[in-house]
């Protein structure tokens, strides 16, 4: 049985397509100090802000996570008896384009070499902050950051090194291999001034599939999956911090999913984990 083609929108009778827009999100473009332009894409829930202001959520490569974010935050903050999650405000920190990530940018921007991470945590605390207060109530005491990959891996330099900047950590993935593990030093540095009275959140994730190899995979891919040890480092960082007592510790394995497809259920989890502290009991139809 042949399907009966599909009506053209401008024909007559149906009126034109319109461009889709995301619900409550709007796109602001600002300038750094060094001069750089970032896009901000930032979405602000409905209705009045609770007393002490809304929480929020950070995003490192914003244009790629944005949306996933907001439409997981949305879904999970309408029921909230069922979720224990918050309305929150979602802020993509991403850059001028509609490509999800602009590679050569975001290594200058996410990566501890050269001051590049640090440069780019000033400008989050002096610029990107201010500006999303000025859109909406916000919360000082539930700020989260949030990052995946690469952006994983600045997430936990964030952390390492300004602990006290925001209360929640999500280091989605993250490239703990790069510079020969370099974090590491960060990560001691940090273990060795003690714990804070209150301590940080910190929520490490991975895909299952993110160290297999299969008939498939090429001998470079496979040489990289050994030296990236995508599993056993997040699995041993994690359980490095946990013993610490310095951070309050969890790490997710997502069975299944590759460096990729894992992108969507650790922002689910970074979602409830950030606004809520917890995942809240199972959602019912």
């Amino acid at each position: 049985m042949q399907a009966a083609p599909l009506r053209n929108a401008a024909s007559p009778g149906n009126p034109p397509a319109e461009p889709a827009t995301l619900a409550q999100a709007r796109q602001l473009d600002i300038a750094s100090d060094y001069g750089d332009i970032y896009r901000l894409l930032i979405a602000v829930p409905p209705g009045p802000a609770p007393a002490a202001g809304f929480p929020v959520i950070y995003l490192v490569d914003g244009n790629a996570l944005f949306a996933t974010s907001v439409e997981t935050a949305q879904l999970q903050g309408r029921r909230q008896d069922v979720t224990g999650v918050d309305p929150a405000v979602i802020v993509g920190i991403g850059y001028p384009t509609d490509a999800p990530f602009d590679g050569a940018r975001r290594q200058c921007d996410l990566l501890p070499d050269e001051g590049g991470a640090d440069r780019f945590l000033d400008f989050i605390m002096e610029s990107v902050k201010p500006a999303v207060a000025a859109l909406a109530a916000t919360d000082p005491t539930r700020q989260a950051l949030v990052g995946h990959s690469l952006g994983g891996l600045f997430a936990l330099h964030a952390l390492f090194t300004r602990p006290g900047q925001f209360q929640f950590y999500v280091a989605g993935s993250p490239s703990i291999w790069w510079n020969d593990r370099a974090i590491h030093i960060s990560e001691a540095r940090f273990v060795a001034r003690g714990p804070e009275a209150t301590l940080p959140r910190l929520l490490i994730t991975v895909g299952g599939r993110e160290q297999t190899r299969d008939a498939r995979t090429s001998p470079e891919r496979a040489q990289r999956l050994h030296m990236a040890r995508m599993l056993d480092n997040a699995a041993e960082m994690a359980a490095r911090l946990a013993s610490s007592r310095c951070v309050a510790m969890e790490h997710r394995v997502f069975d299944g999913e590759n460096h990729i497809s894992v992108i969507p259920a650790m922002l689910a989890r970074a979602v409830s984990f950030a606004v809520a502290g917890t995942g809240g009991p199972e959602a019912a139809p």
